[in-house]
């Protein structure tokens, strides 16, 4: 007797046996939403699309539009730094572009497409390294948060 025919067969019912509820709960929970094998597949696929959205896009769209707010804020005058990491002054805007003058040359004029701009900033001219503070850092304990 081969067990594929047994297996596939619709029909077949199984009954609960007189000793006990122990059978008629097992039955029970295997017929919820999730007894079903195509069902928790459906629901894993799901779930892995939920916290790759949380884990990889929504980070991105909140660096895009910081990256745009930033981007709209710049006005003529203001020096900026690109994506190459040339800096210069702009010295026009136009819908798709910023107009900058870059180093010392004043006369030349170059359009750099908008998106290509990464931050507002003035270059450091001097031979000396920037002074950064230092924070204490917070020690964070497995039960006590923040506490020290």
């Amino acid at each position: 007797m081969s067990f594929v025919p047994f297996l596939l067969e619709t029909s077949t019912t199984i009954l609960p046996s007189s000793g006990g509820g122990a059978s008629t709960t097992a039955a029970a929970t295997s017929s919820g939403i999730f007894g079903n094998p195509i069902m928790l597949i459906v629901a894993y696929c799901v779930l892995l699309v939920v916290v790759m959205y949380f884990l990889s896009v929504r980070p991105n769209q909140k660096r895009e539009k910081k990256m745009a707010e930033l981007r709209n804020s710049i006005a003529v005058g203001d020096s900026i730094v690109t994506n190459s990491g040339l800096f210069g002054k702009v010295v026009d805007v136009t819908y798709e572009c910023f107009i900058i003058e870059f180093g010392m040359n004043k006369g030349v004029r170059v359009p750099v497409i908008k998106s290509e701009v990464f931050a507002k900033r003035e270059p450091n001219l001097s031979n000396e390294a920037p002074v950064q503070i230092e924070e204490p850092k917070k020690k964070k304990g497995l039960f006590r948060r923040g506490e020290e």
